[in-house]
């Protein structure tokens, strides 16, 4: 297939209705349009040079260019076309950088076996990334523009070639796959730059501010859009520039020398460390650095303007509190009554809570009713009982405060503070809150939207907060089978523009316990940090929310299906029950592995390939190893690895011997 040189288009990055065009090097079915296909709409280019010229002359609005992969490193053809660009005064933005996994097969004409192979095509730097396959199989290497011309090629020509390309290249080729995942360093992956000119980047960041000045205008336009940060890449040259980079932990990619610079390459600079890399890396007869972006000493600038604090664009926040740490991949579980009804009753559940694996206990005192002759709480010495309860169970306590004046006598003794729905935008309690020394749970308000959230996020910031946690507990929609809407979306959205960890509460959106499991099971699949359950051991006897609080045991059956360890009550009962769980979940893994088994056994025989592959064995081996590291080193894991292969093998109808 031949590459027609695209035709040029205008570039529109700001036109909603018109496609974002990426251009990319290679052919259909390469790895190049998959990571396009992530970024607009694919167009492909005969080479790296000609992919540059076609951005900087206006035909794509940007394009993704491949810069390292885990297998070989630095991709120094891509790399070098990029040097030359900047090297003609060409200024270009990284404006994102998009992984795609690379999984390399061994591809030939059908009825051709291995030791036939006489030639093996592909790109150049997929080549060193499968030395040890071109070592074994001692073939003559013939370099081609792409995998997927590759593959096209040895279709064409036939005979004892082969290929190594995609799976989706080699089957759309009509050839037969021969080995698979072939790269020496498994998993392998490649990271794609998007690149755009200053031009396009300037455009797309007014659209934005454009959204958002609608939107302030009462303009239904949507939610503004954030761009993601990006990546903060530089062009060196010189043996002193690459020295401040390494000192300052830049990750190198480094080129080989030209007779005028010996040493240079690109770096990709960590943000905290872009100012101090600017003021050493000047002067010493050396050329500049260029960046590829904005200047150093730029700060990012929110995600939401006016919100400086809750959408700084920074890694993810944590907050921690003794045992209790939630954010940054780090989860937790808040777990208690709706209410502190008496002293025994907090002790009773807080045992239960935290054999179960909650990290911290919740307990209202002061309760928010809609009903005022409703129960409304025991006040201070209900804080008392909460306190002592959660200190004998080795968990820290959250509760409600309600008014600036509760602050300060609840701060003394709670150890996270929260903010009901019904004063999510209570600026006043907000404050107080915010200048109490304790973190602060801030649930989202019936009618609020993921921006008023965060803008309330905000005054908790302004006041001396830092750790500040959302939660989303259900809004207010036109459905009435639910007490409230849990909104997936909203968590998202805020998901995409804040730091701070964010929280689920299934209880007060569902109002019912049997569907809590459910709403948690999403929230936790859309990526949550923590969920907070409402627990209560005899729900028909609460005097607040009975109907919507689990059993302690269905929190322990919850806990252990999202993989939280029992607390340590010293209950081998508990335990048990948690291993017996965990028992059940690995008998599910393994039938479904057989199964898989048993289909790929059908798939190498209508190929033709041999039910055995020893190359694949070796990188179960290698996965098992990796992810028992530390649970079960050595030739453990190698055992349960040998295990799991020799039922497959039994599982596909292999006759011969299986590891034992």
């Amino acid at each position: 297939m031949t590459i027609e040189n695209p035709q040029p288009v205008r570039a529109n990055a700001t036109e909603p209705h018109v496609p974002f065009r990426v251009g990319y090097q290679g052919q259909p079915g390469s790895f190049g349009e998959r990571a396009a296909l992530r970024a607009g709409l694919p167009v492909p280019y005969p080479s790296f040079d000609r992919l540059l010229r076609g951005l900087t002359g206006g035909e794509v609005d940007g394009v993704v260019l491949p810069a390292v992969t885990r297998a070989a490193g630095t991709l120094v053809e891509p790399l070098e076309a990029l040097a030359g660009t900047i090297a003609a005064g060409v200024s270009l933005h990284v404006t994102d950088e998009i992984s795609v996994p690379n999984r390399f097969v061994l591809a030939a004409p059908h009825g051709t076996e291995p030791d036939q192979i006489r030639e093996i095509l592909s790109q150049p730097p997929v080549l060193r990334q499968c030395r040890g396959l071109l070592a074994r199989l001692e073939a003559e290497v013939v370099e081609t523009a792409d995998t997927a011309a590759a593959a096209q090629r040895v279709a064409a020509e036939g005979g004892p070639r082969a290929a190594i390309c995609s799976e989706e290249a080699a089957l759309a080729a009509g050839l037969a796959l021969l080995e698979e995942d072939v790269s020496d360093v498994r998993p392998n992956v490649t990271r794609f730059w998007v690149l755009e000119t200053p031009g396009v980047v300037l455009r797309r960041k007014e659209h934005a501010s454009q959204r958002g000045d609608l939107e302030e205008s009462g303009l239904d336009a949507g939610m503004p859009i954030p761009l993601p940060p990006e990546p903060r890449v530089v062009w060196f040259a010189g043996a002193r520039r690459v020295a401040v980079l390494a000192e300052a932990g830049a990750e190198i990619l480094s080129l080989p020398g030209e007779p005028d610079a010996p040493v240079r390459g690109f770096a990709v600079v960590p943000d905290r460390a872009c100012s101090a890399v600017a003021g050493r890396a000047s002067g010493g007869g050396e050329p500049p650095l260029v960046w590829l972006g904005d200047p150093p000493d730029t700060v990012r600038p929110p995600r939401l303007h006016g919100f400086p604090r809750a959408t700084e664009v920074r890694p993810p926040s944590v907050v921690e509190v003794g045992p209790f740490a939630v954010g940054a991949g780090r989860r937790a579980v808040i777990a208690g009554p709706c209410t502190v009804e008496s002293e025994e009753q907090i002790h009773r559940i807080a045992r239960a809570v935290a054999r179960a694996g909650a990290t911290a206990l919740r307990g209202g005192i002061f309760k928010p009713r809609t009903s005022p002759y409703a129960f409304q709480g025991h006040g201070i010495e209900a804080l008392r009982w909460l306190k002592e309860a959660g200190d004998e169970s080795g968990i820290p306590v959250v509760t409600e405060v309600m008014a600036p004046a509760q602050v300060e006598p609840v701060a003394r003794q709670a150890d996270i503070l929260q903010i009901g729905a019904r004063n999510c935008q209570n600026y006043d309690l907000l404050k107080e809150a915010g200048g109490a020394g304790r973190p602060v749970l801030l649930k989202r308000g019936f009618g609020t939207t993921v921006e008023e959230w965060l803008a309330s996020a905000e005054y908790l910031m302004a006041g001396g907060c830092d750790d500040v946690m959302l939660c989303e507990r259900g809004i207010r929609t036109f459905e009435r089978a639910t007490r409230g809407t849990l909104d997936i979306g909203g968590i998202l959205a805020a998901r995409s523009l804040t730091h701070l960890p964010i929280l689920a509460d299934p209880s007060h959106a569902s109002g019912r316990r049997e569907w809590v499991p459910g709403l948690a099971r999403a929230s936790w699949g859309a990526g949550v940090d923590g969920l907070i359950i409402e627990v209560h051991d005899r729900p028909e006897e609460a005097l607040c929310d009975g109907p919507q609080a689990l059993l302690p045991a269905d929190l322990e059956a919850m806990l252990d299906e999202f993989g939280f360890l029992p607390g340590s009550s010293g209950s081998v009962e508990r335990i048990r029950t948690a291993i017996d769980a965990t028992d059940h979940d690995i008998g599910r893994l393994v039938a479904r592995r057989l199964e898989l088994c048993r289909r790929v056994a059908a798939a190498k025989h209508e190929a033709g390939r041999p039910i055995r592959d020893e190359e694949r064995e070796a990188a179960v081996r290698r996965r098992f190893a990796t992810v028992l590291a530390e649970a079960a080193p050595g030739a453990s894991a190698e055992r349960l690895a040998d295990l799991l292969i020799g039922l497959g093998l039994e599982a596909e109808g292999w006759k011969g011997d299986v590891p034992v």
